[in-house]
């Protein structure tokens, strides 16, 4: 079975105050996923993930940048980015074998995108609070 078609665009992208910004990668209308773990519940997490990880590119700011790693001993290697003068979640950067090596998802409210292209990506809502990844969230209106 082949992978679907996406029209990749490049996305110009920024924390609130400015300090931040970058270019990602992407498609919005190939999906984007939230998620019920804690994290992603705490955040408000909404991602996109770039089909390529190299598909991001800083522009300014790195003295700004500030991260939320996570890491333990289950396979888990990700690196949460957001500005630290406004707090701004980005970006997230990792390594994990069941999603495929290397990804980089960038968090859509940081995407300079137009509002009727936010409205219309598709949102996959993820049941990671019971570590059933690849499956939906049995509820998401908390979300």
């Amino acid at each position: 079975m082949s992978e679907p078609e996406t029209d990749i665009t490049t996305y110009q992208a920024s924390c609130f105050c400015g300090a931040v910004r970058f270019e990602a990668d992407g498609d919005l209308a190939a999906g984007t996923m939230r998620c019920n773990c804690r994290f992603c519940r705490k955040m408000r997490y909404w991602e996109m993930r770039l089909p390529d990880p190299g598909g991001l590119r800083l522009i300014r700011g790195q003295e700004h940048l500030a991260e939320t790693p996570r890491a333990d001993g289950n396979g888990i290697d990700m690196h949460h980015w957001f500005c630290a003068r406004c707090g701004t979640r980005l970006w997230t950067e990792g390594d994990i074998a069941e999603m495929g090596g290397r990804f980089v998802q960038v968090c859509v409210p940081a995407l300079d995108a137009d509002e009727t292209e936010l409205i219309a990506a598709p949102v996959f809502w993820a049941d990671g609070a019971h570590d059933n990844w690849w499956n939906p969230a049995p509820e998401t209106r908390h979300l």
